[in-house]
C-alpha cells in the first residue's frame, strides 16, 4: 500500500457491524487527509498531478452496506470502481486524477490552495463526526456492560 492508502489500525475497537462501518469511515478520512496533504505539499513539483478520492463512491458503498445490515443484520461490503475490500477487513481506495485541481494549479494557484483547504476542512468534519459517533457508541456499550456486571453481582448476593 502507498502512503495514501495506508490505514489506521482501529480494528480492536470493532464490537459489531456499525462499529466496523464507523471505523471504515474514520480510515477513509485518514487516507483522504493524507492525499489532500500530498496535493498541497507537492503542488510546486514539476509534473505533479493532483489526485482525489471519490468520496461519493465510498459513500454509496457504505450506504449499500448499511441498507443490507438493516435488512439482514449482516454486513456486506461490495467493491466498486474505486473501493476494493481486502481479506482481513482492510480496503483499498483508488485515487483518481483531479482534473479541476490540475486546471487550477496552472490558472489560479490561490483557488487551487483554497480548494484543497476546503476539502481538508470538509474531511476533518467528517472525521470528527465519525469519531464522535464511535466514541458515543463505545461509551454506551461500556456502560451497558458495567450495568450487566453490577446486576449479576447484586443478584448473586
Amino acid at each position: 500500500m502507498t502512503d495514501n492508502t495506508r490505514q489506521m489500525d482501529l480494528t480492536s475497537l470493532i464490537q459489531d457491524n456499525i462499529d466496523e462501518i464507523l471505523i471504515k469511515v474514520i480510515q477513509f478520512t485518514h487516507i483522504y487527509h493524507n492525499l489532500i496533504s500530498e496535493n498541497i505539499r507537492n503542488c510546486r513539483v514539476a509534473g505533479f498531478v493532483p489526485r482525489y478520492i471519490d468520496a461519493e463512491d465510498f459513500a454509496k458503498v457504505i450506504s449499500a452496506a448499511l441498507a443490507e445490515h438493516q435488512m439482514s443484520k449482516r454486513l456486506a461490503l461490495c467493491d466498486s470502481g474505486t473501493v476494493s475490500f481486502l481479506p482481513g477487513g482492510d480496503f483499498r481506495l483508488e485515487p483518481q486524477i483531479d482534473m479541476e485541481a490540475a486546471r487550477l494549479i496552472g490558472s489560479d494557484f490561490e483557488a487551487y490552495i483554497r480548494l484543497q483547504k476546503n476539502r481538508l476542512q470538509d474531511n476533518s468534519i467528517n472525521n470528527k463526526t465519525a469519531c464522535a459517533l464511535l466514541e458515543h457508541k463505545l461509551y454506551k456499550a461500556r456502560r451497558l456492560e458495567n450495568q450487566t456486571k453490577d446486576n449479576a453481582i447484586k443478584s448473586k448476593a
